[in-house]
């Protein structure tokens, strides 16, 4: 009989995507004498089973944004909830994977993607075979026994991400997983991610310095100002679902990252005025 672990119990009860609601949310960090407002007055909700990226100039609050909602930061003013449920505190159906993958270098990729399962208890026989059924989906079938030194950096992304859907999240908080990793890399993960969302819907909020990533994966894209960072702007992202890789090479996909461009030059340029 296979083991039932906490991790289980907790994702068969998180199974169905989240939604995310931020109200009149700011950030203020203090240190060495300096104040600085990170994030003023963010109103942001984003629907059960979406894709919605967050994009903007650097230092504009996109990362502070996503670890409040992850609860790994507190708002200094206003709330984040998911669920309707007020976020003070990681929460189990949250799985986050960041741009440096972060991998221990002394487990296989199998023990790795199970981390979070040994950290709740114990990843059972069900666990395991979870673990091996995230890697077939990205992709790595046979690499179970591997190290991270044995891998590429986007072999190592891909572990990172399996290990973020280890417990079956209903929300995944990605900030700027693919940043580091060539072109074409990059692109064949986002492909790998859009697979993954179809086959498991959850909720995903991603952010990016990217237009043309954020485009091709997003349902909506979130254009904020800089700091301190505000909304500036919400464009739904009208294009057809599955997209293939094909839809990279389509008038419809350049004019949608010509009109996020434009949107995100009208939100850097508007704040420089507002600063003379």
């Amino acid at each position: 009989m296979a083991t039932r672990t906490l991790a289980d119990a907790r994702s068969r009860a998180t199974a169905e995507p989240s939604a995310i609601t931020a109200r009149a949310v700011s950030k203020t960090f203090q240190g060495k004498g300096k104040v600085v407002h990170a994030l003023s007055d963010v109103d942001l909700t984003v629907e059960a089973g979406q894709f919605v990226s967050l994009i903007g100039p650097s230092g504009c609050g996109k990362s502070t944004l996503l670890k409040m909602i992850a609860g790994l930061l507190a708002p200094s003013a206003g709330t984040v909830a998911i669920d309707g449920t007020t976020v003070t505190e990681p929460l189990p159906q949250i799985g986050i994977a960041f741009q440096k993958p972060t991998l221990l270098r002394w487990r296989s990729v199998l023990d790795n993607i199970c981390l979070p399962l040994d950290l709740d208890g114990g990843r059972g026989a069900d666990g395991e075979a979870r673990a091996v059924e995230l890697l077939a989906m990205m992709g790595l079938a046979g690499f179970e026994k591997h190290h991270p030194k044995e891998l590429s950096g986007g072999m190592e992304q891909r572990v990172a991400i399996a290990r973020s859907l280890i417990a079956q999240p209903s929300l995944l908080l990605m900030d700027e997983p693919f940043g580091a990793l060539d072109e074409f890399t990059r692109e064949d993960l986002n492909d790998e991610l859009l697979r993954v969302w179809q086959h498991e819907p959850k909720t995903v909020v991603f952010v990016t310095h990217s237009i043309s990533e954020a485009v091709f994966l997003s349902d909506r894209v979130v254009v904020m100002s800089a700091r301190p960072g505000r909304i500036h702007a919400d464009i739904e992202v009208d294009l057809p679902r599955p997209r293939e890789r094909a839809l990279r090479n389509t008038p419809e996909f350049y004019e949608a990252i010509r009109h996020a461009r434009a949107v995100l030059d009208e939100a850097r340029l508007g704040e420089r005025g507002g600063q003379r």
